[in-house]
């Protein structure tokens, strides 16, 4: 699971336009437009991830191309795809994932819960760019940093900053090979390849929109932070999987029945405390990863944002799924990567 997941953390698809000292409006419609540049835009170029880990810069590279509205990030076994609401993940074995349901749930746009700003940047990858900044409102401290190629609106560059105001993570063009002009024709769509349980059985490895979830399992509207629910979806080995969104960061959460197998986590990781139960965190290149259980159910938190977020994240969530038991709620679409905020 965590494997596949923080996979799906090396995407594309944002973009940018307008005037220095331009206005929270300004900015949201840089957002919106570096949301959707992607489907107009065909690119092609190498992007690095730069994360901080046990207090140490780690960096990886991969390759990322635009086409006729598809985005591909890596390659071979390791590498995802999105083409509208589209989302693929490939195996050692295939395609592992792909599911077609859009995020339709109420999605806040980024300046109800940040302060926007929007100025000149330095080059990104020898492109002219514009930045927007979102800042905390409650502590006043810039938490990301939105890159935009000024011509074509296409994002460039998003830096993830802690409660410091300092950055944690980043991931950004370094080199640009195609940017704009004229469009070329969609590859092929993934064929998904069915996954195997541990008994050798064969399960269909889509997502399936849901309306009720089964029994047992809980999906609060609303999580403390501004965050709502955008949707949700069921696998046929009866994981839930939810998204969360406050505008910029989008919060992934997967929950599956039965208590949390610490032997078989991936080596490494940060012991942490989520209200009182014990927890294991990851810092890799797709992204943040949590991973905790609670009330017989354990659940994998996953997000680009700084690890202190995803913690306080965990804890709301658990004291929603506490107040507020059977809600019924919408649908989901699982982030890919930290290009997107949706």
């Amino acid at each position: 699971m965590i494997r596949i997941v923080a996979a799906a953390g090396l995407a594309v698809g944002l973009a940018l336009a307008l005037l220095p000292g331009a206005g929270a409006d300004d900015a949201d419609a840089v957002l919106e437009r570096a949301r959707t540049a992607t489907v107009r835009e065909d690119f092609s170029g190498v992007v690095q991830i730069e994360w901080l880990a046990d207090g140490e810069w780690r960096t990886a590279k991969a390759k990322v191309s635009g086409t006729g509205g598809t985005v591909q990030v890596g390659e071979g076994t390791r590498q995802a795809e999105g083409r509208g609401n589209d989302r693929w993940i490939a195996g050692v074995s295939g395609w592992q994932a792909g599911w077609d349901e859009p995020v339709s749930g109420e999605v806040p746009a980024p300046s109800a819960h940040w302060d926007l700003t929007l100025s000149r940047a330095d080059s990104v990858a020898g492109r002219t760019a514009v930045v927007v900044t979102a800042v905390d409102r409650d502590s006043g401290t810039a938490r990301l940093k939105v890159y935009c190629d000024k011509d074509t609106g296409v994002m460039l560059r998003r830096e993830v900053l802690d409660r410091k105001g300092k950055v944690v993570r980043a991931v950004g063009f370094v080199e640009v090979k195609k940017l704009g002009g004229s469009r070329s024709a969609p590859p092929a769509v993934p064929d998904t390849t069915a996954a195997k349980t541990k008994s050798g059985e064969k399960v269909d490895p889509t997502p399936d929109e849901v309306v009720d979830l089964p029994k047992g399992f809980h999906a609060p509207d609303r999580i403390a932070g501004g965050f709502v629910l955008a949707g949700r979806y069921l696998r046929e080995d009866e994981t839930v999987q939810l998204y969360y969104t406050d505008g910029l960061f989008g919060f992934s959460v997967f929950q599956q029945r039965g208590d949390l197998d610490w032997a078989g986590l991936p080596r490494g990781g940060d012991g942490i405390v989520v209200d009182g139960a014990d927890a294991r965190g990851y810092e890799v290149a797709g992204g943040t990863v949590l991973v905790w259980d609670r009330d017989d159910t354990t659940r994998t938190l996953v997000s680009d944002a700084p690890m202190a977020d995803l913690r306080a994240f965990a804890a709301a969530f658990d004291d929603g799924t506490r107040d507020h038991p059977g809600l019924v709620e919408r649908i989901t679409d699982f982030v890919l990567g930290p290009f997107g905020w949706r």
